[in-house]
């Protein structure tokens, strides 16, 4: 019995764990739609691909979520004199997945 409870509390882990990957996978698939939708290439590259104005390799791994997150809804709050646009009115759905694409770039 008790090897019983053991193996279904392993599988129920297992099922949620892997739904909560499908779950992060569709998010970061969404984000990179984003990414292209709202023409952030224009001046940001990933790759070699895109923009010369800032490469965003790497950005993954030199900043936290939510000052990725600043940095599209109100850049001027991260630096006063870029020139990038602020994205207040961004959906937040839209946001939170091109959030999470970007801290893909690692």
């Amino acid at each position: 019995m008790k090897s019983a409870i053991m193996l279904f509390t392993a599988g129920v882990f297992l099922l949620i764990s892997a739904v909560l990957a499908l779950s992060q996978d569709a998010a970061v698939d969404h984000g990179k739609e984003v990414f292209g939708m709202q023409k952030c290439a224009m001046c940001h590259s990933i790759s070699g691909v895109g923009g010369s104005r800032m490469a965003l390799d790497g950005v993954g791994t030199r900043l936290k979520p939510e000052d990725i997150r600043k940095w599209i809804r109100t850049p001027k709050e991260m630096k006063a004199d870029t020139t990038m646009k602020a994205y207040p009115n961004l959906p937040e759905k839209d946001l939170r997945d091109l959030v999470a694409y970007i801290t893909t770039l690692k």
